[in-house]
């Protein structure tokens, strides 16, 4: 996917971020299912953290350390959203940039972290909020899987946040070309499914064994097994 693309989902969600946060319905302390332990101002208040974090990695192109949430969680998000929109599309893509990517690490890899990072968190709210299904293009989807499987995946076991996938565990989207396997090995199971059920059901948002659209070919423990370990944040 190029660049262009990633600005344009990002650009998405987080203005629709906005308007949720904004809206009379917010209901700041409803849970988020999806985040077990985290309220809609929890969220929110991730989400500012992240946003001063990735502006300061983009100012100094170096590390910086993650900051707090303050106390006015949803109206800080609120408050950071100009700038945050400003410092992703002035990025450089080739520039060096410290990121906790494979190498080579340059700023580009903000512009798709950062478009992940929103969807998967509209997903969150609207989904707590009972407010309307955030829908992923398919292309969109399959990158974040690609996301998961070739960078979080081995990066929870490098920091030592996750265990190695017992039994590997094959994903084949069915609506765009793409094909992954997580874990070593000839896989224990095989899961074919549109990308975006593969996305969400590998971000753990949905429950990838009781998805009607997901068909399965070989020891479905396998998966549960798998999904069952930190393979994200």
């Amino acid at each position: 996917m190029d660049d262009s693309t990633f600005h344009d989902r990002f650009r998405t969600d987080l203005l629709a971020l906005q308007e949720i946060a904004v809206s009379e319905g917010s209901k700041p302390d409803a849970p988020v299912p999806s985040c077990p332990g985290w309220t809609v101002a929890d969220l929110f208040g991730h989400m500012w953290s992240n946003h001063r974090w990735v502006r300061a990695v983009l100012r100094t192109r170096d590390r910086a350390e993650v900051p707090e949430p303050g106390t006015h969680p949803i109206a800080d998000f609120v408050d950071s959203v100009p700038d945050h929109l400003i410092a992703i599309r002035s990025i450089h893509p080739d520039e060096p940039c410290w990121n906790f990517g494979p190498p080579p690490r340059t700023a580009g890899f903000w512009i798709r972290r950062q478009a992940h990072e929103h969807a998967i968190h509209h997903w969150d709210v609207a989904n707590a909020l009972n407010l309307y299904d955030v829908k992923f293009d398919a292309d969109f989807a399959a990158d974040g899987v690609s996301e998961v499987v070739d960078m979080f995946y081995p990066r929870q076991i490098r920091l030592g946040r996750s265990g190695a996938v017992a039994a590997a565990v094959r994903l084949i989207a069915t609506d765009v070309p793409g094909e992954w396997t997580l874990g070593d090995g000839e896989p224990a199971v095989t899961v074919r499914a549109p990308a975006a059920t593969l996305y969400l059901g590998i971000w753990k948002r949905i429950a990838l064994l009781d998805a009607p659209e997901a068909q399965f070919d070989g020891d479905r423990a396998a998966l549960k097994d798998a999904l069952a370990l930190a393979i994200t944040p």
